[in-house]
């Protein structure tokens, strides 16, 4: 079985080791004491999601400084937004981008199926939010594919990545993961990183998406508003 957790860092990028002192846990840690980073020419520009050539989010952002849940990387990345969405729906305005505490429901360690599973979801959730735009024909299809051949991945993360590209858009291929509302929290948060929402169609996904995840409208306009300073940087 392929590694998701790693495959999902050549998607979200995160600082090596070294940089960061040391690497995130996702246990109340400060994600401000790490150096300075960006998305990798690499993350959503240059990543598996990079090879969606016509999303426009990756065009918009490439090279663009990361904020600071987005320095994390991975699936810190992703919990540390969807962490901070929640506490600001919940009455905490203006609370800055964390990781979530040891003792919260969205820290890395109490992910319901483990992280691992927790990484396919947003994996999908990604690859389901970059084609909601539909401009993903079978000629793009067939050299998207030819490109991933040359990515550093073994043959399971490719099947994965080729499977996943190759499926209809179908909201419950995310929703399947939710297995809980922090883990469809993330799940939003993951597809809004893929996405920039601003066709009728992609807002269209988002309600559905919303719908099939249980979340609260205004938990996702949290949701959008964090993952669009992130990417803002």
């Amino acid at each position: 079985m392929f590694d998701a957790r790693q495959l999902l860092n050549q998607v979200i990028g995160a600082l090596p080791s070294d940089a960061a002192g040391a690497a995130p846990k996702g246990a109340g840690q400060n994600p401000l004491a790490g150096g300075a980073g960006q998305l990798l020419t690499g993350a959503l520009a240059g990543g598996v999601l990079g090879m969606l050539a016509g999303n426009k989010r990756a065009r918009k952002f490439a090279g663009k400084s990361a904020g600071t849940a987005l320095k994390l990387g991975g699936l810190a990345a992703v919990a540390a937004i969807g962490y901070t969405a929640w506490q600001r729906h919940r009455g905490a305005a203006g609370a800055p981008v964390q990781l979530p505490p040891a003792d919260s429901a969205f820290a890395l360690e109490h992910a319901p199926q483990g992280q691992d599973m927790l990484a396919r979801g947003v994996l999908v959730a990604m690859i389901q939010g970059a084609k909601a735009d539909g401009h993903i024909d079978p000629e793009e299809h067939g050299r998207i594919f030819q490109q991933i051949e040359t990515l550093a991945l073994d043959a399971e993360a490719k099947a994965f990545v080729m499977d996943e590209l190759a499926a209809p858009l179908d909201i419950g291929r995310v929703a399947a993961y939710a297995t809980s509302p922090e883990v469809a929290t993330e799940l939003y948060a993951a597809a809004l990183l893929a996405m920039n929402p601003d066709t009728e169609a992609e807002r269209h996904f988002l309600i559905r998406l919303q719908g099939a995840l249980g979340l609260d409208p205004a938990l996702a306009a949290h949701l959008e508003a964090a993952v669009a300073a992130e990417l803002q940087g």
